[in-house]
């Protein structure tokens, strides 16, 4: 029986950048941010190597005094003299402590701005992508907002493992005076806790895809269907509440086994860990306690290294311990590294060639070809057309026949596999992207409304920059002014209702007309409308249509629809068909040829009145 192909163990991932790398990067970024974590980490380095002197040191201290020394205002000044030093370290330690803690959260809070500027400015079609959505995924757990952990606490820890290294150095040359193997035993036995600890963190960083899948799937189904209003009212009208119990518990069952999973390495990890370092402690006190029964050693002296090889246990675990977070923490920031500094766009991010402004544009497809990264089969295929400047052309097919897909690629919003596009003669490429965005005003199907005003949803700046009687002209010619005209703010009211109690709730049909004036107030050089009267009733989508070349009048502008008879009002139709560009031509020469696009007209049109133009539905 042959092994299925998708079960197959994916190769182990290993980190890009090293170790050194991420460290150096990270002490970068934070020191052009906010220095305060850097230099408050370097500040208790000493101040922590003193206090585990004087804690070293203090008791055998004290107690050698009480043996030796009679006078009492004496060892009292000792004990207060080492008591006050300490009391006023630890607080300087608690107060720079504090310091640190906050320039961490600051640093976290950057990072998380950092991912989210990143993630926006990053070309559109890498959402498709789905090595780049795997590695936003592993970023955004270490830099995010629900991270797993502060990318500051990589520095934190760089500079505790180093007053580790110190106290090592102080306290183990104590220990070296006692005997150089009890030294020996104690690093060796902590080095071989290393090795599952190492094992333990690769195999947490290989499966870490697969726990973020499963994360992305709970997410989804437990929060994004439940809030959703829209999911929500189909679960309860068709009864989708067991159906998505069962998925949900697969999801769960699945996120269950992955983190017993986890854990099961972790708790391997730990008992080796703790095996080794408890017959490590055994052999030493053993050593120890053998030496004092022996008179080889005062009870200060047996005080001394007793704390000794306490504490030296301690550092030694410390430093592996830090050794081991340090690689963990470096494998994670390897990805952030990987995400944020590496360009993973393909647009023109540089200086491009003048922009066009003030005059319609052409457009032309040269051969191209289209397929979704996930896709079985390509959506278009060796397309070529030219839509010459000021035309007003009608893009028409199926559901599914790519029209939406050619509406992005004329954007440079999708790049196509094979073939180039062309804007007023130049490849998309010769311009700089963010510039090529502001040639077009778009209606999409699925649409972004943000969490403010009317007047800001539609002109996309902020209230002090709006022209106010550009906006209201928009507005009525999208036909959506006599609406707003009405609300008791205006076109200062609020729009997102999930964001704001007091905002207003638009209709699917008068939502399309806010999205449309939106397109008019961009006033770009190319429009395009796809499926824009979607959601419209007869007497809207009529007034539309009336209206549409008043609103094109300065543009070239590009209609996408699945219904045929709602296209005559344009220069020329394009009928897309099979993943090729099947006919082209005016509505009459298209009906005159007798192909594909009369055959679907001839179907549609039996819904749809007899006479007029704008073919109302019965």
């Amino acid at each position: 029986m042959k092994k299925d192909k998708g079960k197959e163990k994916e190769p182990a991932r290993k980190p890009k950048y090293g170790t050194a790398y991420c460290m150096k990067w990270l002490i970068t970024r934070m020191w052009q941010w906010d220095r305060s974590l850097v230099w408050s980490s370097a500040a208790l380095l000493p101040l922590s190597v003193i206090l585990y002197w004087i804690g070293l040191y203090t008791p055998s201290i004290i107690l050698d005094s009480l043996q030796t020394n009679e006078n009492f205002n004496e060892i009292a000044l000792i004990i207060t003299a080492l008591l006050c030093a300490t009391l006023l370290l630890n607080l300087a330690q608690s107060l720079i402590s504090e310091l640190r803690r906050q320039a961490e959260q600051r640093n976290a809070h950057r990072f998380h701005w950092e991912l989210i500027k990143t993630h926006l400015q990053a070309d559109y079609f890498l959402n498709y992508d789905t090595e780049y959505l795997k590695l936003d995924d592993r970023a955004g757990q270490v830099l995010g907002q629900r991270a797993d952990g502060s990318p500051g606490r990589f520095v934190i820890r760089f500079f505790d493992m180093a007053a580790n290294v110190l106290c090592f150095v102080l306290f183990g040359s104590v220990i070296s005076t006692l005997s150089p193997w009890v030294l020996l035993l104690l690093v060796a036995g902590s080095l071989i806790t290393m090795i599952p600890r190492r094992y333990q963190q690769d195999r947490d960083h290989e499966e870490r895809d697969q726990r973020n899948a499963n994360s992305r799937k709970m997410h989804y189904l437990s929060w994004r269907l439940a809030s959703e209003p829209r999911a929500a009212k189909d679960i309860r009208l068709y009864g989708f509440t067991a159906f998505l119990d069962d998925k949900i518990r697969t999801v769960i069952h699945e996120h269950i086994r992955l983190l017993r999973h986890q854990q099961n390495n972790r708790s391997l990890s730990s008992y080796v860990s703790f095996g080794v370092g408890f017959l490590r402690d055994a052999c030493a006190y053993l050593f120890l306690i053998r030496q004092a029964v022996h008179g080889n050693l005062s009870s200060a002296e047996f005080v001394l290294y007793f704390n000794a090889i306490a504490r030296l246990s301690s550092f030694i675990d410390g430093i592996v311990q830090y050794i081991g977070s340090a690689h963990e923490a470096a494998l994670g920031t390897s990805d952030c590294i990987a995400y944020l500094d590496e360009n993973h766009n393909r647009m023109n991010h540089a200086e491009g060639i003048p922009i066009p402004k003030g005059h319609p544009l052409s457009i032309e497809f040269r051969h191209v070809s289209y397929q979704y990264p996930r896709g079985e089969q390509p959506v278009l295929q060796d397309i070529s057309f030219r839509i010459a400047a000021g035309e007003n052309i009608s893009l028409v097919g199926l559901n599914g026949a790519g029209k939406t897909t050619l509406a992005k690629l004329m954007c440079g919003l999708l790049l196509p596999d094979e073939g180039e596009i062309l804007i007023d003669g130049h490849p998309l490429g010769e311009y700089n992207r963010d510039q090529l965005y502001t040639l077009f005003s778009m209606v999409p199907q699925s649409y972004t409304i943000l969490p403010t005003t009317i007047a800001e949803n539609v002109a996309f700046r902020d209230r002090s920059e709006i022209d106010e009687a550009r906006l209201w002209r928009c507005l009525e010619k999208a036909g959506i002014a006599d609406k707003i005209h009405a609300l008791p703010r205006g076109i200062d009211s609020p729009v997102d209702k999930q964001y704001d109690a007091d905002a207003v709730n638009f209709s699917g049909g008068e939502m399309q007309k806010l999205l449309l004036a939106r397109a008019i107030y961009r006033d770009a050089c190319i429009l395009i409308l796809d499926e824009p009267t979607a959601a419209l009733d007869a007497i809207a989508e009529d007034r539309m249509y009336q209206s549409y070349r008043e609103l094109t009048d300065s543009t070239t502008s590009v209609f996408i629809s699945h219904r045929l008879a709602s296209t005559r009002f344009c220069d020329r139709i394009y009928l897309l068909d099979g993943a090729r560009l099947a006919e082209s031509g005016t509505h009459d020469e298209l009906m005159a040829l007798g192909g594909r696009y009369r055959e679907l007209f001839d179907i549609q049109s039996k819904y749809y009145k007899e006479g007029g133009d704008s073919h109302d539905e019965k």
